[in-house]
């Protein structure tokens, strides 16, 4: 066993014994069910040791070449010909046999990282990605912000002690949870705000003591949460698993006696057509005739949109498309979904004394109680349309699956805080006018760049820091008037650049799409 396991071993048994009291065996006895419902993590092979190389978000072409963040040395290149440069084919055919992308991100003060990808700052991980500032997380996805012993969990900030928690954040001492803040002790409970000690419960605001939804005595509370706890504690040791609470729902149409329409506002798409074009113009010097939406497929080309659902209630839901949630999401009883208006409502539902003193009739009866909040708006907002999450103060968003502090945006999948006139991206942080930039920090004026940060006016860039003016780099910082990776004179520079944006810009307008993108332009093309 290796050092970082054996550590994650130790802290996986006091997580145990803080969620139950007590330990219920070795962490690689309950690995596969931790992973349950993680996205796959690509593998890859080093061209150069052909060691694993882990990739979190694997879009990447087949034959594309892989080297682990170890293993980067930024290379000069020959120069390019005149005939090398005269289209983007040609570009393209000339850097593919030295282009690299890059695997195993360990970032920062990390340390005692293994099989992860995209870790900044963090300690003892294992089988994950996109950590940051965390320490002792094992098969988990986006967990952020000073979390720590988190096992089997995506999307958690500021959380300590969690067990297959999904989307959460300011929680400690949770099992099974998802969609939930601000709250601790939640055992098998959904969209739950504000709230501590809860079981089985669901769509809870301010709430403590509380089995089934329905609210108890302190004592009669912590009497059969006992109770409850030694059952799931012996499913578990034996099984060495236990059912989601997405799986303890049933997929079914409950009937129900409650009627609650919810008047739907228009929106105005024209601020956010407006931004697209003036994106675009910036970009490439031409603004687009057509609406945003006749773009769609090729913004939205490497993920999915919201999904709209009609809920038991008859209201739409557009359900988030979050990639790190894809496996979730395809697990989540689509008959149960809800909004966060008809949420309120719900919550009023509970099951009776007798229904909740055995697991077996919590079981039985959970179908009365169980829905899932999957759209929802936090803060200040205005004109959001088409849009799932909104988790902080947003305006003018159009068909985005998570936001927060974001304005002008539209067809992303999930984009993060202080993002303005961005289109087609997703995990984009301070970033504006973009399209198409993927996993990346502090952009300006970017087309089809992942995995960068601090860089400006730059076009087809991969694994790079600092880099203004430049096209089609990979594994390089700090540079200027680039193409290739090849330092160019401001005029070379500038009279290859119009040529290659009004060769995009009419293959865009004219096709709506463009053949290379990111994640094939290091494909092998012989």
């Amino acid at each position: 066993m290796t050092e970082v396991y054996n550590e994650l071993n130790k802290a996986w048994k006091a997580t145990c014994k803080v969620l139950f009291g007590e330990e219920i065996g070795e962490l690689k006895e309950y690995e596969e069910w931790l992973k349950e419902y993680m996205p796959v993590i690509g593998k890859r092979q080093s061209h150069i040791s052909g060691k694993d190389v882990t990739v979190a978000f694997d879009e990447y072409c087949k034959d594309a070449r892989f080297v682990s963040l170890d293993e980067v040395k930024e290379k000069s290149i020959e120069p390019l010909t005149i005939n090398e440069i005269k289209d983007i084919d040609s570009i393209v055919e000339a850097i593919s046999e030295k282009w690299e992308y890059v695997g195993d991100r360990i970032l920062g003060k990390s340390t005692f990282i293994k099989s992860s990808d995209i870790v900044f700052d963090s300690h003892y991980v294992l089988d994950s990605s996109h950590i940051e500032n965390s320490q002792y997380i094992f098969g988990s996805r986006g967990v952020r912000d000073s979390s720590k012993y988190v096992f089997g969990s995506i999307g958690c900030a500021i959380c300590e002690f969690l067990i297959k928690v999904y989307g959460a954040t300011d929680i400690k001492r949770c099992f099974e949870v998802c969609y939930s803040n601000s709250s601790s002790d939640l055992f098998f409970s959904a969209y739950c705000i504000n709230c501590s000690d809860l079981l089985f419960s669901f769509n809870q605001k301010n709430k403590r003591y509380m089995i089934g939804n329905l609210q108890l005595p302190k004592d009669k509370y912590l009497f059969l949460k006992t109770k409850l706890m030694e059952e799931i504690k012996d499913e578990l040791k034996k099984n060495k698993s236990f059912p989601s609470l997405f799986e303890l729902v049933p997929n079914d149409k409950p009937s129900l006696d409650i009627k609650f329409q919810i008047e739907e506002e228009a929106g105005d798409i024209k601020p956010i057509e407006k931004a697209f074009s003036s994106t675009f113009n910036v970009l490439f010097r031409k603004e687009p005739k057509e609406t945003i939406d006749r773009y769609e497929n090729w913004l939205a080309k490497h993920f999915k949109l919201p999904k709209e659902v009609i809920s038991r209630l008859e209201n739409k839901v557009y359900f988030h498309q979050l990639i790190d949630f894809s496996e979730v999401i395809n697990a989540t009883p689509e008959e149960r979904i809800t909004r966060e208006e008809e949420a309120d409502i719900l919550a009023d539902l509970h099951l009776k004394e007798d229904e909740i003193q055995s697991l077996d009739s919590i079981k039985e009866n959970i179908n009365k109680i169980g829905y899932f909040c999957v759209s929802y708006k936090v803060g200040k907002f205005s004109n959001i349309i088409k849009t799932g999450v909104v988790y902080k103060d947003s305006s003018n968003i159009y068909k985005t699956s998570v936001v927060g502090y974001a304005e002008y945006a539209g067809i992303n999948c999930g984009v993060g805080s202080y993002v303005k006139y961005v289109f087609g991206s997703h995990r984009l942080t301070n970033s504006q006018f973009c399209i198409h930039c993927y996993y990346s920090l502090n952009l300006t004026r970017c087309f089809e760049v992942d995995s960068s940060t601090n860089c400006s006016d730059t076009y087809f860039a991969h694994n790079c820091e600092g880099l203004s003016e430049a096209m089609f780099c990979w594994n390089a910082k700090g540079k200027r008037y680039a193409i290739g990776n090849l330092q160019l004179s401001p005029d070379q520079y500038r009279k290859i650049k119009d040529m290659l944006v009004e060769q995009m810009a009419d293959e865009i307008l004219s096709k709506k799409e463009l053949k290379y993108d990111i994640f094939n332009i290091g494909c092998d093309k012989k």
